[in-house]
């Protein structure tokens, strides 16, 4: 089983293996090794569940390779070129703060997702200003 979620592993992006495979091999080998008390029926429930959660995350961390490698919407895109930039500038700021305090969590840094969620905070209530302000002239209303 152990060789299984080693190759398994080699699904996941080069860059997240690179942070988290030893870490994610030890947890495995930890949850496994406690488990072979539990019977045979415990352990290939486990071994299901690891690899289709294995399978589920490497899907997951390409999808976010691919939304981090996309390009950022600014104010001159067709998406926000009708917002005034005052608006369009709140709004990414929003989504900028949102985007690095998932990269937070994902790295364990959480005292750092913690300040991130507080400026995230702050600029939603900035945009929801900004809405109100803009709301009836953009078809903004709230």
């Amino acid at each position: 089983m152990k060789r299984t979620y080693q190759f398994l592993l080699l699904l996941y992006p080069r860059g997240h293996r690179d942070q988290f495979a030893d870490e994610m091999m030890d947890v495995f080998e930890e949850a496994s090794a406690e488990g072979r008390e539990r019977g045979w029926a415990w352990s290939v429930r486990f071994a299901f569940s690891e690899m289709t959660g294995l399978v589920g995350g490497a899907a997951g961390a390409w999808l976010d390779n691919r939304r981090a490698a996309a390009p950022a919407v600014s104010a001159q895109t067709p998406a926000r070129g009708w917002m005034p930039p005052e608006l369009a500038d709140a709004q990414e700021r929003v989504d900028a703060n949102i985007a690095a305090m998932v990269h937070a969590i994902a790295n364990h840094q959480f005292e750092r997702a913690r300040q991130l969620s507080n400026l995230e905070r702050e600029a939603r209530e900035n945009l929801r200003v900004l809405r109100e302000k803009y709301g009836d002239e953009y078809g903004m209303s709230l």
